[in-house]
């Protein structure tokens, strides 16, 4: 019972700090799209809230994207 109650308290201190959120994703995603892209900026996490809910949108604005897998 009290694990639990600690659980939605680092839950909801999390969501109420959503610009940290943001740069913890930015952070987390940049690395990925590396690996796919030749980043022409920095990757943007931005977020809203609608009805109750919490959107999350991430820009990447690429020079080229990288070749990957095998070319027949």
């Amino acid at each position: 019972m009290e694990t639990l109650r600690l659980e939605e308290v680092l839950v909801r201190d999390k969501f109420e700090n959503l610009n940290g959120v943001t740069r913890l994703l930015t952070d987390e995603i940049t690395p990925i799209a590396k690996n796919y892209f030749v980043l022409a900026d920095d990757v943007v996490v931005r977020y809203r809230r609608d009805k109750g809910k919490y959107i999350f949108n991430v820009e990447i604005t690429a020079e080229r994207v990288k070749p990957y897998g095998a070319h027949i």
